[in-house]
């Protein structure tokens, strides 16, 4: 079966689902590279935007609200049924194709399904360096994913709030294709 960006992105999910549900109990409150959050604030996060963008594809009542479980277990288990709920709304008739208001303003759903796609391969570094795993995002998908972080950020504003970390910074030579694309969006992978 051929892989479109829906699949594409689920698989991103499911890997990330997995760092998550990796995540020791002591590690929960480490810091991550996104200054402001925690590792637990960092998975928040990334549900919250999870139900915002879910929200904007029509996917509203079915979503497991953020922070009802505040256990880790609960963390785990509610960062895997938010996903899937994304990767539903996405995967709707027409969703992609269809005009959708997200957080930068309006586009179309194929454009916020790549948002979110990056968002997440961000934050998978994010959370791979809080915790000492490796995200093993698939290549081919990361490398897709940085053409387009070429292109999009670009078009984005700078500044307080902007959607990723700004200004790039620059990879070694040697760098994987996912520390590539954190540096794009603003990560210092050096360290």
């Amino acid at each position: 079966m051929p892989t479109t960006p829906v699949t594409a992105f689920a698989e991103v999910l499911d890997t990330l689902a997995h760092l998550v549900e990796s995540v020791e109990e002591e590690r929960w409150s480490a810091p991550t590279p996104c200054a402001d959050w925690n590792v637990r604030q960092l998975v928040e996060h990334l549900m919250a935007g999870q139900h915002t963008f879910a929200a904007a594809m029509g996917a509203g009542p079915s979503l497991p609200p953020v922070g009802a479980d505040a256990t880790s277990e609960g963390l785990k288990k509610t960062f895997r049924a938010s996903s899937a709920v994304q990767v539903a709304a996405f995967e709707r008739p027409g969703a992609l194709e269809s005009a959708v208001q997200v957080p930068i303003g309006e586009v179309p759903g194929a454009v916020a399904l790549r948002l979110q796609t990056l968002e997440h391969l961000a934050h998978g570094w994010d959370l791979a360096r809080a915790t000492g795993r490796k995200a093993l995002f698939d290549e081919a998908t990361v490398e897709r994913e940085t053409e387009f972080a070429h292109r999009v950020t670009a078009q984005l504003p700078p500044g307080p709030g902007a959607p990723f970390a700004a200004p790039a910074r620059t990879a070694p030579e040697d760098a994987s294709a996912l520390d590539r694309l954190a540096a794009l969006l603003g990560r210092d992978v050096t360290g």
